[in-house]
C-alpha cells in the first residue's frame, strides 16, 4: 500500500477525530458542541467559564494535532530513508508514529503551558498533590504498570520457541522483533516521563469548577497516553507472535514437522494470549463498565463542584 494512503489513514484514525472539537486547535468550539462535550464529561458549564475552558481545550488539541502531523512527517522522512519497499511494516510506522505523536502532543501541551499569574480574583489552591490514582483507575494503572514485565516476558518466550526450530527456519526474527520490544520499552519509558510531568504541571483557576475542568482535561490526557504505550506493548507481543508463525510455515516446515508445529503454535498462542490478557484486562474493565468516566471528579471532588 502506498505511504500516501497510510497518511490518509492515520489522519482519519488518530488526528482528525482526536481535535475535531476546534479543528486541530484552530477555533473555539461551537456552543453546542461544547455544551455536548460538557455532558460527557459530567461537569457543569456557566457562561462565565465557556471562554477559559475552550481555551484549555483549544491549547491541548492544538498541541495534538501538531505532534501527530509531526509524527506522520518523522515517519515519512523514516521510510524514505530506511525502506526500500512499501510493505506493512510502513503503515505500522505511520500508525504508530502518528499516534504516539498525537498524544504526546496533547500532554506536551500541559506541560509546556505557563499560566498567566495576572488573575484579579483569588487563586484557587489544592491542600495535597495529585498522583496517578486520582485520574486513572486501578485497571488502567495496572495496564501501565506491567508494560514493562509483559515486554520482557514475551521477548524471553519468543526466544525460547524460536529457538526449538532451525536456525535457517528463523533468520532475522530475533534481532527484528527484540528491535521492536527495546523500542516499545524506550517509548514506555517516554511515556512515563511525559505523564508525570502533566502531573506536575502548574494549573491557575479562579473557582473550583475551573479548576474540576482542568483535572478532566489532564485525565483525559494521561489516559491517551496510558492508553497509546499499552496498545504499542500489545503490538511489541504480536510481533512476536507474527515472527512464530512465519517461522512456523516458511518453506514447508508444517509439513515435515507437524507434531512440533502444533506443539508450538498452541504453546504460542496460550503463553502470548495470556500476556495479552494481562496486558488489556485493566483498561478493557474500566472501559467496558463506564468506571473511568468522570473517575478523576470522583477522587478529587467527592462531594461535588460548586458552578
Amino acid at each position: 500500500m502506498n505511504i500516501a494512503i497510510w497518511i490518509v489513514i492515520a489522519l482519519v484514525c488518530f488526528v482528525l477525530p482526536a481535535t475535531s472539537l476546534t479543528d486541530g486547535g484552530k477555533r473555539n468550539p461551537e456552543r453546542s458542541k461544547l455544551n455536548q462535550h460538557a455532558v460527557q464529561v459530567g461537569l457543569p458549564l456557566p457562561e462565565h467559564l465557556m471562554l477559559p475552558v475552550a481555551e484549555r481545550i483549544r491549547r491541548r488539541q492544538r498541541g495534538m494535532a501538531s505532534g501527530g502531523t509531526i509524527g506522520i512527517v518523522v515517519a515519512t522522512l523514516i521510510y524514505i530513508i530506511f525502506f526500500d519497499n512499501d510493505d506493512g511494516a510502513v503503515g505500522f510506522l505511520v500508525l504508530f508514529v502518528a499516534a504516539m505523536g498525537t498524544a504526546l502532543g496533547g500532554a506536551w501541551a500541559i506541560i509546556s503551558h505557563r499560566p498567566t499569574e495576572h488573575i484579579h480574583r483569588p487563586v484557587v489552591a489544592r491542600v495535597r498533590s495529585v498522583q496517578f490514582s486520582d485520574y486513572l483507575t486501578r485497571g488502567e494503572r495496572f495496564g501501565l504498570w506491567v508494560v514493562p514485565a509483559t515486554l520482557v516476558a514475551g521477548a524471553a518466550a519468543g526466544i525460547v520457541i524460536l529457538l526449538q526450530l532451525p536456525e535457517d527456519q528463523r533468520s532475522g526474527a530475533f534481532v527484528t522483533a527484540s528491535t521492536v520490544t527495546v523500542l516499545a520499552l524506550l517509548a514506555w519509558a517516554m511515556s512515563m516521563y511525559a505523564l508525570r510531568k502533566v502531573l506536575d504541571a502548574p494549573a491557575r483557576s479562579e473557582t473550583d469548577l475551573e479548576l474540576a475542568w482542568d483535572d478532566a482535561e489532564r485525565a483525559d490526557s494521561l489516559r491517551q497516553v496510558a492508553n497509546l504505550i499499552i496498545v504499542v506493548a500489545a503490538a511489541a507481543l504480536l510481533f512476536w507472535l507474527l515472527f512464530i508463525g512465519v517461522a512456523l510455515t516458511t518453506d514447508g516446515f508444517y509439513r515435515d514437522h507437524e507434531q512440533a508445529t502444533m506443539v508450538l503454535s498452541i504453546v504460542s498462542l496460550l503463553v502470548f494470549g495470556a500476556l495479552f490478557g494481562v496486558l488489556s484486562a485493566g483498561p478493557l474493565k474500566a472501559w467496558l463498565s463506564g468506571a473511568r468516566r468522570g473517575y478523576e471528579q470522583r477522587q478529587l471532588w467527592p462531594h461535588g463542584v460548586d458552578s
